[in-house]
């Protein structure tokens, strides 16, 4: 895949980062099921007491990206995506694990830090995650998105998802 030459840089940006515990992989690489569209989905866990540090070192993370940009929804986690120059969106949430603000459902892959890091968050079933995100898509279904109203980031995000909507589209066609 793709995709596995920037997982790689990743993981070792993540593993020389004294402010990042470990790094674990969501999503479809984590089932074992990505395709070439495939995002790379990852939580990179906050060494203790060192958040904010984890948080000021996200552009390490992201090198050589054609853009980032970041999300804030809550003080304890925050998001850090970025586009490679490969055109691959990466989706970092960098976390401090003991807020119990961030959950995780299988599957999920410990690929930098002890296998145990994970055991450091609250578990979820696959079936919540499953209602979490249809409860959203049907949120999103009733909101009228406006391009210029939109900052960077979620324009990007909103792209991005619509492109790989309509390429997968035309593959089962």
């Amino acid at each position: 895949m793709r995709q596995w030459p920037i997982l790689e840089a990743l993981a070792d940006r993540a593993a020389s980062a004294d402010s990042i515990e470990g790094l674990i992989l969501l999503g479809s690489f984590a089932s074992g099921t990505p395709d070439e569209l495939s995002d790379i989905d990852v939580i990179a866990v906050a060494a203790a007491g060192r958040f904010e540090e984890a948080w000021s070192a996200r552009h390490r993370l992201s090198e050589d990206a054609l853009v980032s940009w970041d999300l804030r929804p809550k003080p304890d986690y925050q998001v850090h995506n970025w586009l490679t120059r490969d055109l691959v969106k990466v989706d970092c949430t960098i976390v401090d694990p003991g807020s119990g603000s961030e959950e995780l459902a299988e599957p999920f892959a410990a690929v930098v830090g002890p296998e145990s890091i994970a055991d450091r968050f609250p578990r979820i079933s696959a079936e919540t995650v499953r209602e979490r995100a249809r409860k959203i898509a049907e949120d999103q279904q009733q909101q009228v998105f406006d391009p210029d109203e939109m900052d960077d980031g979620e324009l990007i995000d909103w792209k991005i998802a619509e492109l790989k909507n309509a390429v997968r589209r035309a593959l089962r066609s």
